[in-house]
C-alpha cells in the first residue's frame, strides 16, 4: 500500500513537471492586441519580442512593426512561439523554422473569453485565466437594460469614408452595449457613401480619433452632417479597435450613453 502510494505521488510530480515544461518560455508578439491579455495574464516575464506600438513591456527588444516585422531579429530571439493577428503581415519564410505560431484575431466577446482560455492553457496558468474571465463576465452583469435600442454608425476613418461592418469587434461592442449597427453589411471594413450614412439617420455616431484616422473634423462640424438629430461621440481607436478585456470596459461605456438616451 505504502509503495503504491509512493508511486502515485511520483507519478503527479511527473506530471506537474511534464505540464509545466510544456508551457511556452519565449514568446514574440506581433499582436497589438493580445499583448493585453498576457499583461493580465501576469506573462510579460515570457515575452521576448513585441511590436514597436506595443506598451507595458520593459525592456523587451522591439521587432519592427506588426505590418512588417523583421524575421532576421525574430529569430536571433530564439522564439517557441509567435502570435499574430493577420496571415498577411506574417513572414511566409517562418515555415521552414518550424516554429509554433498562433492566430490572435478575435471578433466577438465570446471568441475573446475562448482566447484567454487557450492562452492561458498554453502557458500553463489556466487558473489565472478562468479567474480573468469570471472577472470580465461579472463585469458585464452590469448592463444596464435599454429602453430602446439606438441605431449607430461607427467611422472608422473620414477620408476615404470607412465604417465598421458586421464582421468586427466593433460590430460586437454596439450590440453587447443594445444597440444595432446601422451598417448591415458582413465586412470588417465597409467603403460606404456618406449620403447613405446619413440617410440611415443613425441615434449615434461614433468616431475614432487614431493611427487610422488622425485627425478627424468632428462630424458635427461638417457640412453634410449638420442637420443630423444624433448624438456623436469620439473614442480612442486603439482602446476599440483591439480585441482584449478593454473591450468589456468600452462595452460598459457605450451601454453607459445608449441608456441615457434612451430614456429621451
Amino acid at each position: 500500500m505504502k509503495f503504491l502510494k509512493w508511486i502515485l505521488n511520483v507519478l503527479m510530480v511527473f506530471i506537474l513537471l511534464t505540464n509545466s515544461s510544456l508551457a511556452y518560455e519565449r514568446v514574440i508578439l506581433l499582436s497589438p492586441a493580445c499583448a493585453d491579455i498576457f499583461l493580465k495574464l501576469g506573462l510579460n516575464n515570457k515575452v521576448v519580442g513585441i511590436t514597436k506600438h506595443i506598451k507595458g513591456f520593459d525592456s523587451t527588444v522591439k521587432v519592427g512593426s506588426h505590418l512588417k516585422p523583421n524575421l532576421e531579429l525574430m529569430l536571433s530571439l530564439n522564439p517557441d512561439l509567435i502570435i499574430y493577428s493577420n496571415n498577411r503581415f506574417l513572414p511566409n519564410s517562418l515555415d521552414k523554422f518550424h516554429i509554433k505560431t498562433y492566430k490572435y484575431d478575435p471578433k466577438t466577446t465570446k471568441e475573446i473569453f475562448e482566447q484567454i482560455k487557450k492562452i492561458a492553457s498554453m502557458m500553463n496558468v489556466s487558473k489565472t485565466g478562468n479567474n480573468l474571465i469570471n472577472e470580465l463576465k461579472n463585469k458585464l452583469s452590469q448592463l444596464k437594460k435599454l429602453n430602446k435600442k439606438p441605431k449607430v454608425i461607427y467611422e472608422i476613418t473620414q477620408t476615404p469614408y470607412i465604417v465598421a461592418g458586421k464582421n468586427s469587434i466593433i460590430n460586437d461592442i454596439i450590440k453587447k452595449a443594445g444597440g444595432i449597427n446601422a451598417i448591415d453589411i458582413n465586412k470588417k471594413l465597409v467603403k460606404f457613401s456618406i449620403e447613405k450614412a446619413i440617410s440611415l439617420h443613425p441615434d449615434i455616431y461614433i468616431y475614432q480619433v487614431g493611427p487610422m484616422n488622425k485627425t478627424p473634423t468632428p462630424p458635427d462640424k461638417r457640412p453634410l452632417f449638420k442637420n443630423m438629430k444624433t448624438v456623436f461621440i469620439r473614442v480612442n481607436e486603439l482602446d476599440f479597435a483591439r480585441a482584449n478585456t478593454k473591450t468589456i470596459d468600452n462595452i460598459l461605456f457605450l451601454n453607459n450613453i445608449f441608456y441615457k438616451w434612451s430614456l429621451k
